[in-house]
């Protein structure tokens, strides 16, 4: 049993661990720009709306940028595939506002020019 479900979670990601800093990098520049505290925005319980809403754009912005399944954006986020989906359709509703889909832009591109590997920082 113990073996199946370390089976289930490679399929999933390759590296748990390093997922979850990219979840918790993603998170934080989400909390920058939205002002809604990264503490809020992992809570596992309801949450006030611009909570959710930050969340939704957390989740989005993972799957987009770096063209993960929902599959593993939920195992990430510790969330069902299913809310994932879910994130995913109301943020691209929202893109249809000019000015979010400008900001929510700015922010894909920052993730983008993040370096992935420490070794990518010059010195």
């Amino acid at each position: 049993m113990l073996v199946q479900a370390f089976e289930d979670v490679w399929a999933i990601t390759p590296d748990p661990r390093r997922d979850r800093l990219t979840v918790g990098f993603v998170t934080h520049l989400v909390s920058l720009a939205t002002g809604v505290p990264a503490a809020e925005i992992n809570a596992p319980k309801r949450a006030s709306h611009a909570a959710v809403r930050a969340r939704q754009l957390a989740i989005y912005l993972t799957h987009i940028t770096y063209h993960w399944s929902l599959a593993r954006v939920a195992y990430a986020f510790g969330r069902d595939r299913t809310t994932c989906g879910h994130a995913c359709r109301r943020i691209e509703d929202l893109r249809e506002d000019a000015a979010f889909d400008r900001r929510l832009s700015e922010l894909e591109a920052c993730l983008r020019q993040a370096p992935s590997r420490a070794e990518e920082i010059p010195a």
